[in-house]
């Protein structure tokens, strides 16, 4: 199970989680986990996490396609654009440190090659079409509104880690009280 911090009076910023409310009802977020990117006076962005493509996208590099990964889908602006985070670091010029240990973007060309020197490349790098984004204070109003949970991961090893379908559930039980109780609701309460 995640072990994650939450604390009502964390504000968000990049690094940190957003986990939807329970009954948010949206074509994109609903039960998401999103790690945010960016938050500043003129906007917000990040990616979810916990959303995949059904099926291959053929505009995707050749060099993705071949490696067939799990790719998500972080959010609905800007889907025909292609993304990636990574644990490669400054090995990757151009990318910027989102959280320890985690980068965003950065030469792909070097990301590939070392991909290739990789055992396990898939632990290493996670691919988003589109992303997730808030205009000035939309974020912050969400968050006041109770749409978002924010909480910050004690480890990020997991953030890479495309394998774990209940991401939204552990989230929210690993911070225990109310959260872990709203774990558990059906996703239409007309089903209970």
């Amino acid at each position: 199970m995640l072990d994650l911090n939450f604390n009502t009076r964390l504000l968000p910023e990049a690094g940190l989680l957003l986990l939807s409310e329970p009954f948010l009802d949206n074509e994109y977020f609903t039960r998401s986990v999103i790690l945010l990117c960016e938050h500043n006076e003129k906007g917000s962005f990040g990616f979810v996490l916990n959303n995949f493509l059904e099926k291959k996208f053929d505009g995707l590099p050749e060099y993705i396609l071949e490696s067939n990964p799990k790719i998500s889908i972080g959010g609905p602006v800007e889907v025909s654009h292609f993304y990636f985070i990574h644990s490669f670091g400054d090995k990757v010029p151009g990318s910027s440190e989102l959280v320890n240990g985690i980068f965003l973007g950065g030469d792909f060309e070097i990301l590939k090659s070392l991909l290739k020197a990789e055992e396990h490349p898939e632990k290493c790098v996670r691919y988003f079409l589109g992303y997730s984004g808030w205009d000035a204070q939309q974020l912050n109003d969400e968050i006041k509104e109770k749409s978002w949970v924010v909480c910050r991961p004690k480890n990020n090893s997991w953030i890479m880690d495309t394998k774990n379908d209940n991401l939204w559930e552990d989230s929210l039980k690993s911070l225990g009280g109310k959260y872990e109780m709203f774990s558990k609701f059906p996703v239409n309460p007309n089903n209970n």
